[in-house]
């Protein structure tokens, strides 16, 4: 009886699975994407500094 209360749970434990590794693929893609956007803003920071100080310099 023990081996047909595994097999019963069975599918909803690939369920939970399956949506435990859908949230972890999800979070993985949003993480990767903060990062290229936060990236980009110091990047941004970066030239927007650099065309100030080359400004500073021909005054």
């Amino acid at each position: 009886m023990a081996t047909l209360s595994m097999s019963a749970n069975l599918p909803e434990e690939e369920e939970s699975v399956k949506t435990v590794a859908s949230l972890l693929a999800l979070s993985f893609l949003l993480a990767l994407a903060g990062c290229n956007t936060v990236r980009g803003a110091g990047q941004d920071i970066q030239k927007a500094g650099s065309a100030i100080e080359d400004a500073a310099q021909k005054k």
